[in-house]
């Protein structure tokens, strides 16, 4: 048997329930069997889980809780959407944190599973790895609002346009629509997009370590992860210090698989930087522990006793 369905004593037969649910399941033993994550709000990264899961709202997830038996099963409880929003945003520190121990104490437990880790990782074959790429995630830019007409406006001005600057003075003046989403444009392959970027560093045992959210326009070389030893990057983060443009096909193409994890889990749920990244960290949460729950799921029962 699997080591997460024992932990699981829910209303409906774990063979009945579907792909979401079965990964409120995973999280659930995730949480309980880990000892950094059980010291944590447990409510709070909790009901986190869920709005990612389902990528739904704070609202949504007191709606899940009252028609969703599984979902109340793994809540416990449920507070109001003003609550969950007021908690989890004293929650962001604290939760990063936790994760880079948390991580620590997942690779502390696949040092003793390297047989059955993806063949495609190179644990144990190397020594202080890491690779680090960045990903591109969009929010609503909005109409015509300040900040736009504030930028036209200084354009305008330096081009020596001054009644077309005038003109755009007014309009900022009159304008009293601002942009929601605090987000950044940047151009890529031709296309423009508005949001922010994404930075992770993954280690050979495919366990993400470092996450860093900026604004779209970010360059890749600017980026600043405090570890130790070589970086497998591309082209863009060309001019960083100790890192490495090429090796490792296969340990690049789990870095583009986290992308692809990403997306797939990916909403607006917050309009800045900092509560963007608390969601990227719990996205990268989920994504580890499906990666983990993985290896397990081919580890032996005999083996798991031990």
């Amino acid at each position: 048997m699997k080591p997460w369905i024992q932990y699981y004593n829910g209303p409906v037969p774990y063979e009945y329930l579907s792909s979401w649910h079965k990964t409120l399941v995973k999280m659930n033993y995730m949480l309980v069997t880990s000892e950094v994550l059980s010291r944590l709000d447990d409510f709070v990264l909790r009901a986190l889980i869920v709005m990612v899961v389902w990528r739904c709202s704070y609202r949504n997830v007191r709606s899940f809780y009252m028609t969703d038996v599984v979902v109340r099963w793994f809540l416990g409880e449920c507070k109001s959407k003003s609550e969950i929003h007021r908690r989890a945003k004293g929650f962001r520190e604290v939760f990063k944190e936790a994760f880079k121990e948390h991580v620590k104490e997942l690779e502390g437990k696949l040092s003793a599973l390297t047989d059955y880790l993806p063949s495609s990782a190179l644990y144990g074959k190397v020594w202080k790895l890491w690779a680090v790429d960045s990903f591109i995630i969009e929010v609503p830019f909005g109409k015509r609002n300040r900040e736009t007409l504030k930028k036209k406006f200084e354009l305008e001005l330096r081009q020596g346009k001054l009644r077309d600057a005038a003109d755009r003075l007014y309009q900022f003046m009159k304008c009293k629509i601002r942009r929601r989403f605090k987000g950044q444009f940047t151009k890529k392959r031709n296309r423009s997009y508005f949001g922010f970027k994404v930075f992770i560093a993954i280690s050979p045992t495919m366990l993400i370590h470092e996450i860093q959210v900026e604004l779209a326009n970010f360059p890749d070389n600017e980026v600043d992860f405090f570890l130790s030893g070589y970086k497998v990057v591309d082209r863009g983060f060309v001019g960083k210090s100790s890192t490495w443009l090429i090796g490792f096909p296969s340990f690049r193409r789990h870095v583009e698989f986290f992308g692809t994890f990403l997306k797939n889990y990916w909403r607006p749920y917050a309009v800045d930087r900092e509560m963007t990244e608390l969601f990227v960290y719990v996205i990268a949460l989920i994504y580890n522990s499906s990666m983990y729950t993985s290896v397990l799921s081919r580890v032996p029962e005999t083996q798991l006793a031990h």
